[in-house]
């Protein structure tokens, strides 16, 4: 069987290789939204070892499990890491849509519910950018499309029964704590392409809270968006300029909500319903 293609995450090229046929090609499923690299600089695989099995980067150890399928969600979240430490452009820790070529950036600190709102509005129609860092070009302000697969916890399953993976593993130790859900399992044309920024929108779940977009000035939003994004310690003032860029070009809200439902219903009518 020919090997699985290499891909690239925002310049971070890797090959993944398993002892298990069936755990390699739910992998590639769950990155098949990125480009195929012509080679890869990275390489992991999952092992047996001593009656377990271990996941190596680059020959090193990560993590360790009972079962093959049980390392998914460590791969996934080190992959995502580790490109974006080395990422090229600014990445904010937000979810993205995309809809008729304008981008919607979501800001957002962790348990927040962005990755919630992500994945409601692409099941409502719109385009997957990003469900957790998006990348936006240093020249040109376009958010970058950093498919990865989207990581659903617990607290989401009940509202999208639709999306849990259901692979042929001995075990569920593939899905007993986060879904890893490729764009792919919502629709086939799920991911969106490079685009500028028209929406710039701060999501706050809150049980009962009252649903609504609430206008911020830009100065508030280039604030917030600067507290949401990576490597912003050590960057402070490239990524700065690239922020203030955005939010001059974008509307800026607050969207504390207490049902996805009403969110998902807000963000569309940004787009005349």
């Amino acid at each position: 069987m020919e090997p699985p293609p290499a891909r690239d995450l925002l310049g971070y090229t890797l090959a993944l290789t398993t002892c298990d046929p069936r755990l390699t090609d739910y992998l590639h499923r769950l990155y098949d939204a990125f480009p195929v690299a012509a080679a890869a600089d990275h390489h992991y695989s999952v092992e047996p070892d001593d009656g377990r099995f271990v996941f190596l980067s680059d020959g090193g150890p990560i993590g360790s499990a009972d079962h093959p399928e049980g390392l998914v969600s460590t791969l996934v979240n080190h992959c995502n890491r580790r490109a974006a430490e080395q990422a090229p452009q600014v990445l904010v820790h937000a979810g993205g849509v995309e809809r008729d070529g304008a981008g919607v950036v979501l800001p957002a600190s962790m348990e927040s519910g962005k990755t919630t709102l992500t994945t409601g509005l692409v099941r409502a129609g719109f385009r997957y950018l990003s469900d957790e860092a998006v990348a936006i070009d240093r020249t040109t302000h376009s958010v970058v499309p950093y498919p990865k697969p989207m990581s659903l916890d617990p607290g989401s399953w009940p509202l999208f029964p639709e999306l849990e993976p259901r692979e042929p593993f001995a075990t569920d130790g593939y899905k007993e704590t986060q879904w890893q859900v490729p764009p792919a399992a919502i629709r086939g044309d799920a991911v969106g392409a490079s685009c500028p920024v028209a929406y710039v929108v701060f999501p706050r779940y809150e049980a009962g809270a009252t649903t609504e977009l609430v206008p911020l000035t830009r100065g508030e939003a280039l604030v917030e968006m600067a507290k949401n994004t990576f490597r912003f310690d050590t960057d402070a003032r490239p990524s700065l300029e690239v922020l203030a860029g955005v939010v001059r070009g974008a509307e800026v809200y607050r969207l504390p909500n207490g049902s996805l439902d009403e969110a998902v219903a807000c963000i569309t009518e940004l787009f005349g319903g």
